[in-house]
């Protein structure tokens, strides 16, 4: 099937068990657009469930490259990546959704939706949602998945901060979010938990890309993909830990696992910079840059005072996100462009080369350290 008919028919479909579901909901009452127990929070789940089965259903469908890519990995590893993905990618829809709905209902303060409007709604959100999860399945990368990433923890965390009854709670650290009982400090934790599954599912990729860029570079290295992969899983345990364990229940594991990713981050640039030949000057620049801004950033904390705990948190993940962004895209480049390179400049040498010459054997293979 086309993928385009199948996006068609996922959005379809969505429509009409969503509008059917958010009706039976209503049970004959108007209802409020956004805010706890309304429409927009049914929609959202709805929507999320429906575009957690789409993207499932699009990434397995025949023809999807997604599937091919994962083909290194064990089936086992394939299945958990599934899911990560899936959950991922319906929570994104859930928080987009009630973010929408809760910008509208401060917009129109006092609305109220009939059921048979409210209906339409959600199987507009869920059909939207559906198609799009659906384009996005047969087309899972690495970046893709650090895009999804980093957009699912700052949606889930503006979500928290737009419905937290604690005003005061930036002048204590973002962690304080996932303290607030209820639904905001729901979302936060999950958003934490989700956000560094999805880490784990990006490390494999990343190592994958790593491993075939040294390939073409023909460095024998199988040790250094596999200590990649295994230290940007260790960030994304650690964020999962973070989630799992707010502030609140136990200040010194929460504290721990907030900490062991800046290790696991720093161990991680440091084993690529070592370790990694011929990367991207752009990219190492752009580390040095990161690593830069951020001891900037908490030197402005402590002891300059120029802002709090939240102020250096909030400089510290847009450099540490941004860099997880362009360390993944230049992982998939280090793995691709040489790859043409090298078998044009190999396929040149060989024709011009007369037989028995130099060019024409096999080139001994690096070691790396």
């Amino acid at each position: 099937m086309p993928h385009e008919l199948l996006r068609t028919r996922l959005a379809g479909a969505a429509f009409v068990v969503a509008s059917a579901l958010a009706l039976l909901l209503a049970q004959g009452q108007d209802i409020a657009l956004g805010g706890r127990d309304s429409l927009g929070s049914r929609a959202g789940v709805i929507a999320g469930g429906l575009a957690a089965v789409s993207f499932a259903a699009a990434y397995l469908a025949p023809g999807s490259a997604a599937p091919g890519a994962d083909l290194h990995r064990p089936p086992l590893k394939r299945i958990l990546a599934l899911v990560a993905l899936a959950s991922g990618v319906g929570l994104s829809a859930y928080l987009i959704v009630i973010a929408v709905a809760q910008v509208f209902q401060i917009g129109f303060r006092g609305l109220t939706i009939d059921p048979l409007g409210g209906a339409a709604l959600a199987g507009f959100a869920a059909a939207v949602a559906s198609y799009a999860a659906a384009s996005f399945g047969p087309r899972v990368t690495g970046s893709s998945i650090a895009s999804l990433s980093v957009s699912l923890l700052f949606m889930g965390t503006l979500a928290s901060m737009v419905s937290s009854p604690d005003a005061s709670w930036w002048q204590l650290h973002f962690s304080q979010l996932g303290n607030t009982a209820g639904v905001t400090g729901y979302r936060f934790n999950l958003a934490l938990i989700m956000t560094g599954l999805l880490l784990t599912v990006l490390a494999d990729y990343i190592a994958h890309s790593f491993a075939r860029g040294l390939r073409v570079r023909e460095v024998d290295s199988v040790k250094t993909p596999r200590t990649i992969a295994w230290i940007f899983t260790g960030i994304g345990v650690c964020m999962m830990t973070a989630g799992w364990v707010p502030d609140a229940t136990n200040f010194a594991v929460h504290v721990g696992a907030a900490s062991g990713m800046v290790v696991f981050f720093g161990a991680l640039t440091f084993v690529v910079l070592r370790d990694v030949p011929d990367l991207p000057r752009e990219m190492v620049a752009f580390t040095y840059v990161v690593i830069a801004g951020i001891i900037v950033a908490v030197l402005l904390w402590i002891p300059v005072g120029y802002y709090n705990l939240t102020g250096m948190e909030l400089v510290s993940a847009g450099l540490l996100f941004s860099w997880l962004i362009e360390f993944t895209r230049s992982a998939e480049s280090y793995a691709g462009s040489p790859r043409r390179e090298a078998v044009d400049a190999s396929t040149q040498r060989k024709a011009s080369a007369p037989a028995g010459s130099p060019a024409r054997r096999s080139p001994g293979r690096r070691r790396t350290r």
